[in-house]
């Protein structure tokens, strides 16, 4: 009963079976800091397929997830952008992370051919890359001058020589 209830649910979640070879195009629009979701494919019966993903990010981000393939054979994917290919392989069980994507336009295309009741299942959360404004340099900067003028009046004050920075020989 609860393999049936967790095969309904499979089906409602991808909305229905795929009946026949092609390609699905999903449109995810614009993702933000902490959109995620959930994107997979069911096959019925064996079959070539193509599921491409197309999203827009509006600043520097970097997605992560998890994937389970069930029952693909050659599975794989490929993530490009309008500049072309960014990265493809092999679609297999496990963690993936593209790091620091810039602004733009992207589709993700996953395909290959599946076995009977077939599918593939990925999750995807956004994060903004951290980047820091100019304040934060402003900051930095005269902390690092501050104390680099405190080391030295420190050595000054030691009665150190303080080097003027040529190298001599000796």
């Amino acid at each position: 009963m609860i393999l049936k209830k967790m095969i309904i649910c499979t089906m409602l979640l991808t909305g229905s079976l795929a009946a026949n070879a092609g390609t699905h195009i999903t449109n995810l629009g614009s993702l933000e800091d902490g959109d995620f979701g959930l994107v997979s494919g069911l096959f019925s019966k064996p079959q070539s397929f193509e599921d491409i993903i197309n999203f827009t990010l509006t600043s520097t981000s970097s997605i992560t997830g998890f994937v389970t393939p069930f029952r693909l054979e050659s599975a794989n994917w490929s993530l490009s952008s309008s500049s072309g290919v960014l990265d493809s392989g092999a679609l297999t069980l496990g963690r993936y992370s593209f790091a620091d994507l810039a602004p733009g336009s992207y589709s993700m295309s996953i395909f290959g051919d599946s076995r009977a009741f077939g599918f593939y299942a990925a999750s995807y959360r956004v994060a903004v890359a951290a980047v820091p404004e100019m304040e934060t340099w402003l900051m930095l900067m005269i902390g690092a001058g501050l104390v680099a003028f405190q080391l030295h009046r420190k050595q000054k004050s030691l009665g150190q020589t303080v080097p003027d920075g040529s190298l001599t020989a000796t």
